[in-house]
């Protein structure tokens, strides 16, 4: 089983375009925007992010739904590729997301695709191994 994680629905639907075959899920979240001091995607987490962002929990949830179903699976996927931007608001995205799916039980090498987020274009790929 394979998924995609995304930095977003601009590019996930850029990425589907291109892949029409592959399973994409965005992250849909603006980690450099506000604080946490919560353990990731916990109750408290969720309540402080829902602040930052004034939405309501629920809303909050709503917007990560896809993300959070594939950490219940972390553990189980064969293959996680990642698509995101090389600017400071990308590296943070994606370092929430590799640490949340280190949290859940993801063990394997991931796939990380730095690319043009206007074209989705490959810039460079890297292995990120487990630690």
């Amino acid at each position: 089983m394979k998924v995609n994680i995304t930095a977003g629905e601009r590019l996930n639907r850029i990425l589907q375009g291109k892949y029409p075959g592959e399973r994409f899920v965005p992250f849909n979240e603006a980690m450099s925007q506000g604080t946490y001091s919560a353990p990731l995607f916990s109750e408290e987490f969720v309540r402080e992010r829902a602040a930052v962002h004034g939405v309501s929990e629920a809303e909050y949830l709503g917007k990560l739904s896809g993300f959070m179903e594939v950490l219940k699976h972390a553990g189980e996927y064969d293959e996680i590729v990642l698509w995101f931007g090389d600017e400071p608001f990308c590296v943070a995205n994606r370092q929430t997301v590799l640490d949340a799916l280190r949290r859940h039980g993801c063990r394997r090498s991931i796939l990380l695709n730095i690319v043009h987020e206007e074209t989705g274009d490959l810039i460079r790929q890297e292995t990120i191994v487990p630690v």
